[in-house]
């Protein structure tokens, strides 16, 4: 990864691009972005292809944690049902002339395994994404592999790191989508798509049957709390073609009566075999959307309006709707073209990351197939800031706030 050194802003261009207000913000935190005190997380769920030309593998995926202090942890609580009270409006009725997406959603990212998500500091969070337009979060608890399958993980009930974020979304009218990540650092696997056991059956069965009561101690506790929704997996590749994903499946809808989906990354969505068991058709939309550097406003919308036409294309197909469980995009002069990419820099790298977000936010408005989106990334705690796929600072809150925010 490249430092997160300044790359200098072109000031009549910027002006240009997104308006004197946005410009003045950038100038407050230098280069648009606030100093990090600590790094702790840069994990990122995307993936796949070099270019729009050169389709190639993505090499693999970072993260970092830390042991530090945090904030007051919230009590753990076991809850009789959170079913009955689910918050009215979270999911609202479409009009004819659409103007917003439905679901406007920003992923809480996850430093010291999720342990921040009990913590006093994700209440001021939420509201403060209230604001912003945003009405759904999405995070991310985790379960650790091991070599063999195995996966080490709390199975209590009453994890307050789990419930806490639902219950919040209770009290704001935030829906809240459950969007567990296997995490794989220490393990032979370099990224969630590389999770596999190829022809050894006993590790298939150990994966499977691990995963099956992670993923229900998760749903007993969505369902007591009343999470709105369940990603019952993350960019699995290797395993999607496997039969006992119905399975799983199945073993959730028994404890769980919210909706489902599952979060297949931007290159392989279509090869997903069981999207008419679940609810919603989720991407990890880190498509490539232009080789211009640095793009032009236009080259960023050619590229979603081709995009778009073949989501819409394959939504109509299978008769599900659709949702980006992820988007994002890096500090990077690159950020269109590779959006996955943790690198960052370049010419016009933070003017290119604005502007990337802005078309992508204004073109996903009206597309009636797509009812919303979950953007990567913010940590719930104001002390922690990440040098990748930032949302938390002035201009990029300035520019959702101008997007999601009802006139």
């Amino acid at each position: 990864m490249q430092s997160d050194s300044c790359v200098p802003l072109c000031c009549e261009s910027w002006r240009c691009f997104f308006g004197p207000l946005v410009f003045s913000l950038l100038l407050v935190t230098g280069c648009g972005r606030p100093v990090a005190v600590a790094e702790f997380s840069s994990e990122s769920g995307q993936g796949a292809r070099e270019s729009v030309a050169q389709q190639q593998e993505r090499g693999g995926e970072l993260a970092r944690e830390d042991a530090g202090p945090f904030e007051t942890r919230v009590p753990e609580l076991i809850l009789e049902s959170g079913r009955d009270s689910l918050p009215e409006g979270v999911i609202p009725e479409e009009s004819s002339s659409r103007k917003q997406l439905p679901i406007r959603g920003i992923t809480l990212s996850a430093p010291r395994g999720g342990s921040i998500y009990g913590t006093s500091g994700i209440e001021a969070t939420m509201a403060e994404l209230l604001k912003l337009g945003s009405n759904w979060i999405s995070y991310h608890p985790y379960a650790w592999i091991g070599n063999d399958g195995s996966l080490r993980f709390d199975e209590s009930v009453s994890q307050s790191q789990i419930l806490h974020p639902i219950q919040q979304g209770k009290k704001l009218k935030m829906g809240v989508l459950l969007k567990p990540h296997i995490g794989y650092w220490g393990s032979k696997f370099s990224w969630r798509g590389e999770i596999g056991f190829g022809q050894n059956e006993a590790e298939w069965k150990r994966f499977f049957d691990d995963y099956t009561r992670w993923i229900v101690t998760l749903a007993k506790m969505a369902e007591a709390a009343g999470a709105e929704m369940i990603a019952i997996g993350t960019e699995y590749k290797l395993t999607e073609q496997r039969k006992e994903w119905f399975a799983v499946i199945a073993a959730v809808r028994k404890v769980y009566k919210g909706k489902l989906t599952y979060a297949a990354n931007w290159d392989s969505f279509d090869k997903v075999p069981f999207w008419g068991k679940l609810d919603y058709i989720g991407i990890q939309a880190y498509f490539p959307l232009s080789d211009v550097i640095p793009p032009k406003e236009k080259d960023i919308a050619e590229g979603w309006k081709r995009v778009l036409l073949n989501l819409k294309a394959y939504a109509e197909k299978v008769g599900k709707p659709m949702i980006f469980t992820e988007i994002g995009y890096n500090r990077s002069a690159w950020a269109a073209q590779k959006p996955w990419d943790h690198k960052q820099g370049g010419p016009m790298a933070e003017e290119t990351k604005l502007l990337c977000m802005k078309v992508t936010l204004e073109q996903l408005k009206t597309p009636r197939f797509l009812k919303g989106v979950f953007l990567w990334k913010w940590f719930p705690d104001g002390r922690i800031a990440s040098r990748d796929f930032l949302l938390q600072y002035p201009a990029m809150k300035e520019l959702l706030r101008m997007a999601w925010v009802e006139p």
